[in-house]
């Protein structure tokens, strides 16, 4: 008799990952209380226009290689550790643009270390996530990974929309950006799975033919 294996559902998955991402830039969007609200948006672009180009190739080719190393503890390390300098240091350069807007201020400092604080207590989580991956066999490079110039578009589109309804609101809504941090995560997590695969691109590989150039 064979024994049941759940399938997997991905698109659960990617609606738990919006999910998630929602809350986190909710958060975020609230974090700088204090902040007036074009300082705050633009900290917020500077964090992703640094973030998917560099965290998103790097992580892709370090997922590759711990799928295929022959010492994947290893290979784990560096891809965790890769992930960890990348994120650190795109909050580290926010948190330095926002004490030149504000030099009196240290808040942003102290919310620094709490965001690095936050990304050092998932790695128990990415080390599940990274050994159940290889579990499973399919190794990255033969997927659709997320676009980076299509997530920073995305993204851009999304923060340019909440700091003009913030400005728009400030002057009748005593809690203007409450409001649009709420309304922040359900945006995403409402519209993320719907335009996910617009998002997505197939990489080439070694596999994919070129397409032969005229000779002239």
């Amino acid at each position: 008799m064979t024994p049941h294996v759940p399938k997997r559902n991905p698109t659960g998955n990617v609606r738990k990952i919006y999910a998630v991402a929602g809350i986190v830039l909710a958060l975020m969007w609230l974090g700088e209380t204090n902040e007036p609200a074009w300082a705050h948006g633009l900290r917020t672009v500077v964090l992703l226009l640094i973030l998917p180009p560099v965290l998103l190739p790097a992580n892709r080719r370090l997922t590759a290689a711990f799928h295929t190393a022959r010492h994947p503890a290893r290979a784990l390390t560096r891809l965790i550790a890769a992930r960890i300098l990348i994120v650190t240091t795109a909050l580290t350069v926010n948190a330095v643009l926002g004490h030149l807007l504000d030099p009196h201020s240290d808040h942003h400092f102290r919310a620094l270390a709490v965001r690095v604080l936050c990304v050092l207590l998932t790695i128990p989580l990415q080390v599940r996530a990274a050994h159940r991956a290889r579990e499973r066999g399919a190794p990255p490079s033969t997927r659709p990974t997320l676009s980076a110039p299509r997530l920073m578009c995305a993204k851009l589109a999304l923060v340019g929309a909440a700091l003009l309804a913030q400005l728009l609101l400030d002057p009748y809504v005593a809690d203007a950006q409450l409001v649009i941090a709420a309304a922040l995560a359900v945006t995403v997590t409402a519209w993320g799975p719907k335009i996910h695969t617009r998002l997505l691109t197939t990489p080439a590989t070694p596999d994919t033919p070129i397409p032969a150039r005229a000779m002239t």
